[in-house]
């Protein structure tokens, strides 16, 4: 999987931010370990997600299909990645989103010309609807991590990482449907095969590492959960299940109020406020706190869309 990624990054990097790999001295210090945070917050849509997309739209732009129109589903970075894109290309995208999206990202991607379907109780069956809709409407399906195309361009982050420092120990990754995790560990396990790939997910909401630990891919939790954008569940045929299985080391689960305390300390002590997706990372770190002594680190915060009054509404509501 290296040489694609390395492929895909020499095609999509003009249209990229290199995001910023930060090391935080303090929260180090809380945490025993020499910590490393990969600042996907900072990318250009706010989230890693841009990175599949361009890869995505750049493979399918090399077959000559034809892109008056795409497809996707998603809890709304996805979306704003697909929406950003699709200007580039000059199409129109059609973007399906769950009946529980947040004002917030839905208001971000009212500001695109694209049509949008509110539909389903949650993002897996939100997904459904939309891959239903492209096939019977011979469209193009961007879809959020079950592509290894999208997969690749999640891994051009194992790549700059790979860059920006000589050595780490442990990368911790924000689990959902798996894309991100995928690529980073498909690109890192090649170039340093000694790397421990942790993937962290909420209690509430650990469809992938259940599916592993029970060798079949489970329905999708009922219980809510903050991080909405790794909720939803899994694609009963997604490619990232066996990338996982044997590329993940480990997964850790976290509870609410653990995502909730990492969120405050990336904002205490970075000054960043975050969506809770992207406080999974250091939420994971901290609990394995005894397995990271004396170790150097990488947290992947991966997205940053969350609205200041939800913010606020969120940490009010865990105090």
């Amino acid at each position: 999987m290296k040489t694609s990624i390395e492929k895909i990054y020499r095609k999509i990097v003009n249209h990229l931010k290199q995001t910023p790999l930060t090391n935080s001295v303090s929260l180090g210090k809380i945490v025993g370990c020499r910590l490393f945070l990969k600042m996907e917050n900072e990318q250009i849509t706010g989230s890693f997600k841009l990175r599949g997309v361009l890869s995505k739209f750049s493979e399918l732009a090399e077959s000559e299909t034809e892109l008056n129109q795409v497809v996707a589903a998603s809890t709304g970075n996805h979306a704003l990645a697909v929406c950003h894109a699709a200007k580039a290309y000059d199409c129109v995208p059609i973007i399906f989103v769950p009946e529980t999206i947040s004002k917030s990202k839905l208001s971000k991607l009212e500001v695109y010309s694209a049509q949008i379907y509110q539909e389903g109780a949650q993002s897996g069956e939100t997904e459904q609807i939309a891959i239903n809709w492209a096939k019977t409407n011979n469209l193009p399906l961007i879809h959020p991590y079950n592509d290894p195309a999208v997969i690749s361009g999640q891994g051009t982050i194992g790549l700059e990482l790979n860059k920006q420092t000589k050595h780490l120990d442990q990368v911790f990754v924000p689990v959902g449907g798996g894309g991100l995790i995928s690529g980073i560990a498909g690109y890192l396990k090649e170039a340093c095969p000694s790397i421990r790939i942790v993937g962290v997910q909420p209690k509430n909401a650990s469809e992938m590492a259940q599916s592993i630990d029970k060798g079949i891919i489970v329905p999708p939790s009922t219980v809510h959960t903050i991080s909405d954008g790794t909720a939803g569940g899994l694609d009963p045929e997604t490619v990232t299940y066996d990338h996982c299985k044997d590329l993940v080391d480990e997964f850790v689960l976290v509870e609410e109020e653990e995502i909730v305390n990492a969120l405050r300390l990336m904002d205490h002590h970075l000054g960043i406020k975050v969506e809770p997706s992207a406080g999974l990372a250091l939420a994971g770190i901290i609990k394995s706190r005894d397995g990271v002594a004396g170790k150097t680190c990488a947290a992947i915060v991966c997205g940053g869309n969350i609205d200041e009054s939800d913010y606020r509404r969120l940490l009010s509501n865990f105090s």
